[in-house]
């Protein structure tokens, strides 16, 4: 069973992974503070039941974040012939716009409610988290 306790003091500044950490702790919150029966749980249940061997074959390194160019990318990880069955759901979800809409509303008002947003940003070196 995992301690739920106090940790002992200690400089978080010099801890190896610390931000890393952080980021896993501020999706479990996030995650943790979704509606069950909503749309943004649901898909991410289905993402998370996926094999992620067929994903990991195809994925190649993010070029950019520019909106255009990461919607590229994410076409090219989720070419039509080659999805299996069980992503073709993941991925189809994302075109119902009140899905869509709904799950923008959930990440909005759980951001607002623990002031930390959930950001995307470019590893400087692809060798290293």
């Amino acid at each position: 069973m995992w301690s739920t306790g106090p940790k002992p003091p200690s400089d978080l500044t010099t801890h190896r992974n610390i931000e890393t950490v952080r980021r896993i702790q501020h999706l479990a919150v996030l995650c943790s503070l979704l509606r069950p029966d909503g749309p943004l749980a649901r898909v991410l249940a289905d993402a998370l039941a996926l094999d992620p061997l067929p994903l990991a074959e195809r994925a190649t390194r993010a070029p950019g974040l520019h909106p255009q160019v990461t919607k590229h990318w994410l076409e090219s990880l989720w070419a039509p012939a080659a999805l299996t069955p069980d992503e073709v759901e993941v991925v189809a979800w994302q075109n119902n716009a009140t899905e869509m809409v709904t799950a923008v509303e959930e990440i909005h008002a759980i951001e607002r409610l623990i002031g930390i947003r959930l950001a995307t940003e470019m590893s400087d070196r692809p060798d290293v988290p």
